[in-house]
């Protein structure tokens, strides 16, 4: 259903949807879902009944006093303190000297699920000084890096060394089992995070409810709340950012100062959990450091297999084996590349999670065999959901060994999913855990090479409301009692830690690749992430920028949507334009609903179909440069996707803030996507510094041939473009609008690089199983004074083994292009080097003769060099 997601429009795709599900689950599962429905209903009632129990905000009351906390006996170093209040009691400890932990009591400490490591190692370079003038009075901590003031009535500021404020924080409130965090914003100061939010980065005058759930089969800009809500929330200022983890798993209501933008009052921000103790970090610095202290508190993203970053594709209706055989024969038959064909529900049995029907699969193994010749891997989707079916090996071994979820009364609980009535494993028990991951192995051992976790808000379906299991639900909480409305927000993510431990402990050399719908703080650490059942519109396909730096704001690196939207039928235009920015997120699949026509390439007219494959080509041109983030992402946690402030530091940032329409693909690479129907051009606003707009593929008018009038290729064609400004760029379809950073050097593939002058060296579309190059590449972009720089990073493309990582400068005059590197993997046999502004006549690599040619045009030559490895290539320059 092209066009606008205007809810009227987007309510009745919702309907259809329901009358589809109703349709193909039959008559019992559907009368169990309005059963099931009808019970949430009436829990909803009480729960909002006892919500509006009168009680009185309470506040810390006064600062009575305050003891000095050391790691370890008197003469240890000092690392906090622990502040008495009337009401309250305030621990306050340093981490690093950046990273500080507040923790407000009463309330029952979280359990660490968020958390990579014991904090309690944690510590300051130096240790913190204490002042509190006389008992009673306001005290202050101070690190190498901060200073933490504590009022007498609970406020806390947090200053930097030269005394800038960075936070206020207003005393907290606690209200029956509610507590809620308060602090005002700096003047000027934006409010990105909160995970996965249908929204604008800035979350000002907005809010939200942090509360994992189903849309409901399609959502559209404003939806909340979504799949993956995580309590992250980022500060943009120019004197330093701050970052704020609240570790609380509680239902939350986030309000960033709704109502009081254009007031001229200042932004307050309140946070609002169900429940729980008021425990959160704080941390200050530039983006990357912010993201690499949360990262290095809540875990680095593990570095994947290589063919994940891949084109995957997948529809809901890929019924049997015969279907996946057609659509990865159409693939090779247009020499288009293809990483991964997802299975979704349609394999199981009846919907029985860990099944197979052999009777629409009847091998397995040997379909995934056929498809590795290709390169191609098979994820098979996974949920949490089992069928209540006592003759089902899965469900009675569960019951018979209590890995149930259970009600007030001991019951096991049942709620209602794909295969009817199901129980719900309980995930926050590690002795669950261990037995679910034991399931895995029948899909791994049949040649299943990577899992998706869908359905794991949990959902349970119903009509209308939350789309859960009851709140009441108990969970075993690591073994110290709790119940769901604790232990829901986490659900996805730790069945995410018992399929990565399951893939991780059946193949050593291999490693994990999880998808997953859900999660929370931390989710890095177990899987990767998609936005869901997002709709096929206009308006759809623009949501997914904001979305997806929000996300990587808030540590999941890795993300994607489904290209052409999940829910609705997209025209040909605006699959396009989807798959123009998908090509450059860090999931790139396209998935649809049941019923929806199938989005294979070669389903789409020319020159659509064309524009398609060339894209998808362009996706393994990309590999290289995507793998080294990949690799950054695990060193330091960095997002792949960032706001164009990233790293843009100081006044120039306030120019890109607004900017939620484009994105940073790493430091290098600014993507700015159509996401307007019939549009031909597009204002683009740039970061400070020179930029080159990188025409990579050809350009329109040349018949999809790749040619022009005189024979030669017309893509990679750069112009050069100065930044801090806006500026408007031409967009035609099938080419997507992307800017280089000038002093860059970015690895490609160029084996996929249908441009290049001599025949492309990949065979036929066909991928290795690790997904090396076919022709390593190195394009230096040259800054204003010659120079260039970059780093690469390659290995076998899966496994534990050797790596190795390439540092590449350019010379101030184009000249001389220095390769250093480190590690014990192999070198590639035979490197291109691009010099772009450039024209040589003659080229020698450590000191040997090598071939060299130009090209491009006369106003902007590349000197193109192939050859074998070297340490140091000097081009003799045309003057």
């Amino acid at each position: 259903m092209p066009g606008s997601s205007n809810p009227v429009r987007r309510a009745a795709l919702k309907a259809a949807l329901a009358m589809r599900e109703v349709t193909d689950l039959g008559a019992d599962t559907s009368w169990a879902i309005v059963g099931h429905t009808l019970e949430m209903t009436l829990n909803a009632r009480r729960e909002a009944r006892a919500s509006r129990a009168p009680t009185v905000p309470r506040t810390p009351g006064r600062l009575m006093s305050a003891e000095p906390v050391r790691i370890a006996g008197e003469d240890s170093p000092l690392v906090g303190a622990r502040i008495s209040f009337t009401e309250a009691e305030l621990e306050l400890r340093f981490l690093r000297d950046d990273l500080v932990r507040l923790t407000w009591e009463p309330g029952e400490l979280p359990l660490p699920w968020a958390l990579a490591a014991e904090t309690e190692p944690y510590r300051p370079e130096r240790p913190v000084s204490f002042q509190q003038d006389e008992p009673g009075a306001p005290c202050r901590l101070a690190s190498n890096a901060l200073a933490v003031d504590v009022d007498v009535d609970g406020g806390v500021r947090i200053s930097d060394v030269a005394g800038a404020l960075l936070r206020r924080e207003l005393p907290p409130l606690r209200r029956g089992a509610t507590v809620t965090s308060r602090f005002r914003l700096r003047p000027g100061e934006r409010l990105a995070g909160l995970g996965e939010q249908a929204s604008t980065v800035d979350l000002r005058g907005s809010k939200h409810r942090l509360w994992n759930r189903d849309p409901g089969g399609a959502w559209g800009p404003g939806q909340d709340p979504l799949y993956c809500g995580i309590p992250v929330l980022v500060g943009l200022h120019t004197s330093g950012n701050v970052l704020t983890f609240y570790e609380n798993t509680y239902e939350a209501q986030v309000t960033a100062g709704e109502g009081a933008l254009g007031a001229g009052l200042p932004v307050q921000v309140d946070v609002a959990f169900a429940g729980g103790v008021l425990r959160h970090y704080v941390t200050t610095g530039s983006l990357p450091h912010v993201m690499d202290r949360y990262s290095e508190l809540t875990g680095r993203p593990y570095m994947p297999p290589r063919w994940a970053l891949g084109y995957h594709q997948c529809k809901w209706g890929y019924r049997c084996e015969a279907d996946i055989r057609e659509v990865a024969a159409g693939f090779a038959a247009d020499a288009v590349p293809l990483s991964a064909v997802h299975l979704d529900i349609d394999y199981m049995d009846g919907y029985r999670v860990f099944s197979v029907d052999h009777t629409r699969y009847p091998d397995l193994s040997g379909l995934s065999d056929d498809l590795k010749e290709r390169g191609t891997h098979l994820v098979a989707i996974i949920d949490p959901a089992v069928k209540a079916d006592p003759s089902y090996d899965v469900y009675a071994d569960g019951v018979r060994d209590e890995h149930f979820l259970l009600d007030e009364h001991g019951k096991v609980v049942l709620g209602v999913v794909w295969p009817g009535k199901a129980a719900f494993p309980d995930f926050t028990d590690a002795r669950t855990r261990q037995w679910w991951s034991g399931w895995y192995r029948r899909l791994l051992d049949s040649g299943v090479s990577g899992i998706w976790h869908d359905m794991n808000e949990p959902t349970s379906i119903t009509l209308w409301g939350d789309r859960t299991i009851p709140p009441g639900t108990r969970h075993s909480a690591e073994g110290r009692g709790g119940d769901h409305r604790e232990c829901h927000n986490v659900y996805g993510l730790l069945m995410d830690r018992a399929g990565w431990e399951a893939m991780a402990e059946f193949d050593g050399n291999r490693r994990p690749f999880l998808l997953s719908r859900s999660g929370w703080a931390g989710l890095q650490r177990w899987a990767w992430n998609w936005t869901g059942d997002v709709e096929s519109s206009w308006e759809g396909l623009r949501q997914q920028v904001p979305t997806a730096i929000g996300l990587g704001l808030s540590g999941v690196p890795y993300t994607g949507s489904d290209i052409g939207g999940f829910s609705g039928i997209p025209d040909a235009e605006l699959y396009l334009r989807w798959l123009e920015m998908s090509v450059f997120m860090p999931f790139c699949r396209t998935h649809s609903v049941l019923g929806s026509p199938n989005r294979e390439p070669w389903r789409f007219a020319e020159p659509f179909r064309s524009a398609i494959n060339r894209l998808i080509r362009l996706r393994y041109r990309l590999l290289p440069y995507l793998y080294t983030l990949a690799y950054h992402a695990h060193e330091r946690g960095h997002p792949l996707v960032r706001p164009l402030s990233w790293p843009d530091e100081g006044s120039g940032s306030s120019l890109t803030w607004p900017v939620d329409d484009a994105y940073l693909l790493g430091d290098d690479l600014l993507i700015a996507p159509l996401t307007v129907a019939g549009a031909r051009s597009r204002q683009v606003t740039f970061p400070r510094g020179r930029w080159y707009h990188w025409r990579a593929l050809p350009r329109p008018g040349d018949g999809g041939t790749g040619e022009g009038d005189d024979g030669h290729w017309t893509g990679d064609q750069i112009e050069l473009v100065e930044g801090g400004r806006t500026v408007t760029l031409e967009a035609p379809l099938g080419q997507p609008v992307v800017l280089v950073r000038a002093g860059a050097i970015l690895p490609l593939d160029d084996g996929w690089d249908a441009g290049a002058v001599d025949a492309p060296t990949a065979p036929a579309g066909a991928l290795t199983t690790g997904h090396e190059p076919h022709l390593a590449a190195w394009h230096c972009f040259p800054d204003a004074s010659g120079r260039a720089e970059g780093t690469s990073y390659d290995d076998a493309g899966d496994g534990y083994g050797p790596s190795r990582v390439d540092r590449l400068s350019l010379s101030d005059d184009r000249s001389v292009l220095a390769w250093e590197r480190a590690g014990e993997y192999r070198l590639p046999g035979r490197v291109r080097v691009v010099v772009h502004e450039c024209a040589a006549s003659r080229a020698r690599a450590d000191g040997n003769e090598v071939g060299v040619r130009v090209d491009g045009s006369d106003q902007h030559p590349r000197a193109v060099v192939e050859g074998p490895a070297f340490r140091r290539l000097e081009l003799e320059l045309l003057r």
